[in-house]
């Protein structure tokens, strides 16, 4: 007898690695937002454990596409949507990391840019989820993303211009650090909606 494998629905996978994304940037905004609050340093491993679940998620996107004969798209666009999605999370924690290795506490201009990546994360999973059968939604929702991004370049630069107002130079190299991997963030999270874009013109 003949065994059939279950169609793999890929649209699902990328949607369910979007929704641990969102959750682990809505986690990093919540450290910052609650210093000096007794659930603090939760929220920081919130984050962490947050980027291990992303982690499972995408080894399951990867091992379920090597298993797969057809994809309803190339699988190379698949693996690089999925790795962009991923890496958005690994900025996550790398920002938390680097804050507790510095020893240095949330700025109100990190916690607008974060709030600016929180509202990136939502437009994606949106796009993401509309990508099989409301393209259209999606591709409004992908520009939106893009226009975020320039938001946040915007203010990662007037950050840092208040940052370099400062004199104590350990300080303004510890969080210019953790100020790039955010707007890095956004970069990545930006070069996810090409690839989604670049997808969905090839549908």
């Amino acid at each position: 007898m003949k065994i059939f494998r279950k169609k793999v629905n890929f649209f699902q996978l990328l949607s369910t690695q979007c929704e641990i994304m969102r959750r682990g940037i809505d986690a990093l905004y919540k450290y910052c937002t609650s210093v000096g609050q007794p659930d603090h340093e939760s929220y920081g491993d919130m984050v962490i454990a947050i980027e291990d679940e992303g982690d499972m998620a995408r080894r399951v996107l990867v091992d379920e596409l090597n298993a797969t004969f057809i994809t309803p798209m190339e699988r190379n666009d698949i693996f690089d949507l999925s790795g962009q999605l991923d890496e958005v999370l690994d900025y996550a924690k790398n920002s938390i990391d680097e804050m507790r290795l510095f020893k240095i506490e949330p700025t109100e201009d990190m916690t607008k840019m974060i709030a600016i990546l929180c509202d990136i994360t939502v437009h994606i999973q949106k796009a993401v989820a509309s990508m099989e059968k409301h393209k259209n939604i999606a591709k409004d929702e992908a520009f939106k993303v893009k226009s975020l991004e320039n938001e946040m370049g915007h203010r990662y630069y007037k950050a840092l211009a208040s940052l370099f107002e400062s004199d104590d130079f350990k300080a303004i190299f510890k969080y210019r650090e953790v100020y790039r991997h955010l707007n890095t963030t956004a970069d990545t999270a930006e070069m996810a909606m090409d690839i989604l874009l670049y997808i969905l013109n090839s549908l």
